[in-house]
């Protein structure tokens, strides 16, 4: 099923056969991969292990995601790329997006010279399901990409909308939950891969986790489309660092939890704020680490935070979100000296 969706050449590829990919087991002397023969006490004059085996365990066992189902991006965005190289035929295939949604899966499939499908939201910044599946049914794109929660909205889509899309989407449906840990009562599309092995799900060390900088994003699918992005990949493209900063991520897990929960607490202390103030016209539900604000004049709105020195979001040229900013939840503090700025501008 899934040999018939790949590109042939990604099909019948021949994976680069690194150094530390053609032996197991432990060695004390390296001389095989023309690496420095020093280089400090850390292991950086190293090469990284280019299956990240141990962080994907930590993954299964802390996560929950089957080692045989899991494979590791540079960081999600690297996924997503992938996904349009392994499945989109440059200048023939298309992928489709709901919008507004996340930018980069349009700009990867242009790099790609592959087209997309736009579907907008509906008015109230649902997913349209009824218009998406006509255009399943008449385009045929290669990969619906779903973000849920959405970013820049804040949406989480009903799961089963999304299954009803993925079963009469030929194509792969990949659902992007980077924010999934900031949603209560989130139901996440992983559960229906082993009943539609088209369906792929993305996730992210860089929200809930803290760990933007390191750049990991977690591929979840059946274990046929793994085994495919592991030997279409670049061989290292996991840096050794970054695998120590995901399994650092991954010990200190009641921590991680402990900030989702203020995060939270401080986004629904935000969205009560919002409400109070005279020019903010709607504050969008939002299940992620941020809030979408409609208010009288996004731009000058903008530029005075920027004079106080607070940097926020506008969103106001995507379509349906005029007159919107985009407000990440940050500390205590941070939030304190936001409200006392918005409390100042007399809009």
């Amino acid at each position: 099923m899934i040999d018939n969706l790949l590109n042939p050449w990604i099909k019948d590829l021949v994976p680069y056969s690194s150094a530390r990919s053609e032996f197991s087991g432990k060695a004390e002397i390296l001389l095989d991969a023309n690496e420095s023969w020093e280089g400090g006490n850390d292991g950086i004059n190293r090469y990284p292990d280019p299956l990240a085996k141990e962080l994907r365990r930590e993954i299964e066992r802390v996560m929950g995601i089957p080692y045989e189902m899991s494979a590791i991006g540079n960081g999600s965005d690297e996924v997503i790329d992938m996904l349009i190289r392994m499945f989109c035929c440059p200048g023939r295939d298309s992928i489709m997006i709901e919008r507004p949604t996340y930018g980069t899966y349009s700009v990867f499939a242009s790099t790609s010279n592959v087209s997309v499908i736009d579907v907008p939201l509906t008015p109230d910044l649902d997913l349209d399901e009824e218009a998406m599946m006509e255009a399943i049914v008449r385009k045929k794109p290669k990969i619906v990409f779903i973000c849920s929660p959405n970013n820049p909205t804040g949406r989480v889509y009903p799961l089963e909308k999304i299954v009803r899309i993925a079963e009469i989407n030929e194509g792969i449906t990949a659902v992007d939950e980077a924010y999934a840990d900031f949603a209560l009562n989130f139901e996440s599309a992983i559960s229906y891969i082993k009943k539609n092995p088209r369906i792929v799900v993305l996730r992210t060390f860089s929200k809930a986790y803290g760990k933007a900088g390191a750049r990991l994003g977690i591929l979840v699918s059946d274990p046929e489309i793994q085994k495919v992005f592991m030997k279409a990949k670049p061989p290292y493209n996991v840096s050794s660092p970054a695998e120590k900063a995901g399994l650092d991520a991954l010990s200190e897990y009641d921590e991680a939890m402990e900030r989702v929960r203020e995060t939270i607490a401080r986004r629904n202390e935000l969205t009560a704020f919002l409400q109070t103030l005279p020019y903010v016209v709607r504050v969008f539900p939002s299940e992620a680490n941020f809030v979408l604000v409609r208010v009288s004049d996004a731009a000058a709105l903008y530029s005075y935070l920027l004079e106080m020195g607070i940097v926020v979001r506008n969103r106001s040229s995507d379509l349906l979100l005029e007159n919107t900013l985009r407000i990440t939840i940050g500390s205590e503090m941070e939030m304190e000296k936001l409200k006392e700025a918005l409390n100042g501008w007399n809009g």
